[in-house]
């Protein structure tokens, strides 16, 4: 038996609040977990009955994500063994900076739905960009 890193994948909530569908979630956030390099190249995926019942959700969306994520190349299957994270050759930036548009964008809109302005939003980013570079001694 393959030893799966349930940490990597016990640590995510389902936010209920998002406009963004349960399957995007938990496949951004897989693709966050893969980018970061906290599942590796050919580690093993928890099994889809196994992450349906740890995230309260239909069997059915985590095989639709699985499945997506390897079209998009992140994943692959053994069949009979589950899905594994690929050694893939994308480019990570591109990956990454899609990533983060997503979680951008998410944010942005609910900062908008409560009544606050995009000046708003740039000025406490400039003053929290300025914050962390303070508490790192001005290292980027």
């Amino acid at each position: 038996m393959v030893q799966v890193n349930n940490k990597v994948f016990s640590n995510f909530k389902i936010s209920s609040e998002s406009a963004i569908p349960v399957y995007e979630q938990i496949k951004s956030e897989l693709k966050l977990q893969i980018l970061s390099g906290n599942l590796k190249p050919d580690e093993q995926l928890i099994p889809i009955r196994e992450y349906s019942k740890l995230l309260q959700v239909n069997p059915n969306t985590i095989v639709k994500v699985y499945y997506q994520m390897d079209i998009e190349g992140f994943v692959y299957s053994k069949p009979g063994s589950g899905y594994f994270v690929r050694d893939f050759k994308r480019s990570l930036k591109v990956e990454k900076a899609e990533l983060f548009e997503k979680f951008t964008d998410d944010y942005i809109q609910r900062i908008l739905k409560i009544g606050y302005s995009l000046e708003d939003v740039n000025n406490y980013m400039k003053k929290y960009v300025k914050k962390l570079r303070d508490k790192k001694g001005g290292k980027k």
